[in-house]
């Protein structure tokens, strides 16, 4: 029997606001620790009038490369044995090309690990996850959005968009970068534009991509092809802001063949698989991610650039520390207490700033066009890919 039932709103100790996959993750994980949780927000899409499979895409247009730690996050809470192996693809391998000859070859194997990382649609992992939710005891659904909170000493009251409230210890902010809860617990949040906007679309293409993932630094941004199951890939163009309308209006087979022209047809002719879709790049910066009787997670803390692809994985390892932490909580600390939620964001403060500097800084190192900085950041590229040492180091660091 699915455990997730509408209810009553009073009498909970954990409110997780927010159902995409870093919220549900932090949900599930919570109640198989033991606490009675009210997950708040809307029903997934994948379970909202559900599309035939005779109109339903061949793949999500949101893919992940999910690494090793945010699987082994997935695998323990008993989530990754729903996701279709079908649907998912192992990263063997990752070439990074920068824009005038440097170039990084990352192996799986000769780094000794089984892989880089996994591809993964997002449906696959909000259906898993939600499913877990059904079944985990303890956890109550709320389908309605966030309206405010109301922190003193005794708790937190939550009031829910239809009127309705729920007293509980804590709020679990899982609800993105433009995040509810994080306003209504007066943590500021500063965000700016990259300056480019992210493109991401599926193609099929003409020759096998064994697995291999690719990166290239351009003159026009950076362009990433994902490996999917069969002869699919997903793109993530992080595009210009000066190029963006020019994309924008390009025909499907001429959007196709501009990303082909632009990474040189490693596996060929593209061939699109449903829309290009475009988001804006922006930046945000929370000044901290936690207080009395609230914690944020996923987006609501951090939204870096997506050109290392570890959005998601930044998201699930707040996660796997909170869970940590929870375990570690002394019995007679309340949920809400300050002191054991400033652990949770000490723990945290230095893997999201190093992540942000790092992407951050790469961002603005290859949008520079000075003739000397091109040439040291390609040099610097092609030294680091002498290095099996180095090399081996980073694919360990990234597979969390």
């Amino acid at each position: 029997m699915a455990a997730i039932v509408a209810g009553s709103a009073m009498g909970t100790r954990v409110a997780v606001v927010g159902t995409g996959v870093v919220g549900l993750a932090t949900a599930l994980g919570c109640a198989q620790r033991g606490l009675s949780v009210s997950l708040v927000g809307p029903v997934p899409r994948v379970f909202v009038a559900a599309a035939s499979p005779a109109t339903e895409p061949d793949f999500d247009v949101r893919i992940y490369a999910i690494s090793q730690g945010a699987r082994a996050l997935l695998a323990g809470q008993r989530a990754w044995a729903q996701v279709d192996p079908a649907r998912t693809c192992a990263v063997a391998r990752m070439r990074i090309y920068g824009d005038d000859g440097g170039q990084i070859h990352f192996d799986a194997l000769a780094a000794g690990a089984e892989r880089l990382a996994t591809i993964c649609e997002e449906s696959q992992l909000v259906r898993a996850l939600w499913l877990g939710c059904t079944m985990a005891p303890g956890i109550e659904h709320h389908a309605q959005d966030f309206a405010s909170a109301q922190f003193d000493a005794g708790g937190v009251r939550v009031h829910l968009a239809d009127g309705s409230r729920i007293d509980c210890a804590l709020v679990l902010g899982a609800d993105g970068k433009h995040s509810a809860v994080r306003a209504a617990a007066g943590i500021t949040a500063r965000h700016s534009s990259y300056g480019q906007t992210a493109f991401v679309a599926n193609f099929s293409c003409a020759r096998p991509h064994e697995g291999t993932a690719y990166q290239w630094f351009t003159p026009e941004g950076i362009v990433a092809l994902l490996p999917l199951p069969g002869n699919a890939v997903s793109l993530v163009w992080s595009a210009p802001d000066a190029i963006v309308p020019q994309l924008q209006a390009l025909a499907p087979a001429d959007f196709a063949r501009r990303v082909a022209a632009r990474t040189g047809a490693p596996l060929g002719a593209l061939h699109m698989a449903g829309k290009a879709h475009a988001f804006a790049l922006n930046r945000f910066v929370v000044d901290r991610l936690a207080g009395p009787g609230v914690a944020l997670l996923g987006d609501a803390a951090h939204v870096v650039h997506p050109l290392a692809g570890q959005g998601l994985n930044l998201g699930l390892q707040d996660v796997s520390e909170f869970m940590r932490l929870l375990e570690a909580r002394e019995p007679w600390r309340a949920l809400g207490d300050r002191v054991w939620l400033r652990r949770y964001e000490r723990a945290r403060a230095e893997p999201i700033g190093l992540m942000r500097a790092t992407v951050d800084g790469l961002a603005r190192l290859f949008q520079t066009q000075d003739a000397r900085v091109r040439r040291l950041r390609n040099v610097g590229m092609t030294a680091v890919d002498a290095l099996p040492p180095l090399k081996h180091a980073l694919v360990r660091h990234a597979l969390g």
